[in-house]
């Protein structure tokens, strides 16, 4: 696993929950050959639309804190199948940030600004881990490492400093920082997505939610079918 944390934060990402290790192993495969230029495809793979339209039917409503987000979610979603990345991306990245400062809360972590939430938060919940043994520590560890490295190197570093072509950076998009044509692509949407998928697995350690991705079911096919009417109508 701390080959992929650093393989992963390399490309300005991380070790994402709900994936299989297999297709993991596979986006190592493909980003080491292709010099990370087809990252964005890789994980489109993993954010599309049945994946994507069963957190909605089946996680994101029933996930503490998360719930209190799960119509914002779900509109940026819809927005993201329609083409309308950047509105995706800035309607995601409040709920990362207000998801985030409310689990410190719960966890008695107190901090002004949130880059420092994010890095207590990481270590509050691997000394948990580790104390109370709670899941495949040795998995769970690196997991955490990596998401704590991609919100203070990447999300939450001044936008000055990020140096990816991609842009997912927080001051830069909320701050007007970033125009038109510096960000608003499928890669930041999955970056941001995968962050809420993030904070939706940390919840879960000490909550009774499965660890593994929600089943696709004919509820969220029907979702599913939705998403992939927008998509088309996207590309007329």
């Amino acid at each position: 696993m701390d080959f992929f944390q650093k393989t992963f934060n390399d490309v300005g990402w991380f070790i994402p929950p709900y994936v299989r290790i297999g297709y993991l192993i596979d986006i190592i495969k493909d980003v080491n050959l292709n010099e990370h230029n087809n990252l964005e495809e890789l994980l489109s793979h993993i954010y599309n639309a049945d994946g994507l339209s069963a957190m909605v039917v089946h996680r994101y409503p029933f996930v503490p804190i998360i719930s209190e987000y799960s119509q914002i979610i779900s509109e940026s979603i819809k927005a993201h199948f329609l083409g309308l990345h950047h509105i995706a991306v800035s309607g995601l990245i409040p709920v990362v940030e207000g998801v985030a400062r409310k689990i410190a809360e719960s966890k008695g972590i107190q901090e002004e600004y949130i880059k420092p939430i994010f890095i207590k938060l990481s270590e509050h919940t691997k000394n948990d881990v580790e104390k109370n043994q709670l899941g495949m520590v040795s998995e769970i560890i690196p997991m955490l490492e990596s998401f704590k490295n991609f919100a203070t190197n990447n999300l939450y570093i001044k936008s000055q400093k990020y140096s990816l072509e991609d842009k997912t950076n927080r001051h830069g998009i909320l701050h007007g920082e970033y125009s038109d044509g510096d960000y608003g692509k499928p890669i930041n949407f999955y970056k941001v997505i995968g962050s809420i998928d993030f904070l939706c697995f940390i919840i879960s350690i000490r909550e009774s939610i499965s660890f593994f991705a929600p089943d696709i079911t004919v509820k969220s096919q029907q979702l599913s079918r939705i998403y992939k009417k927008l998509e088309t109508l996207a590309k007329t």
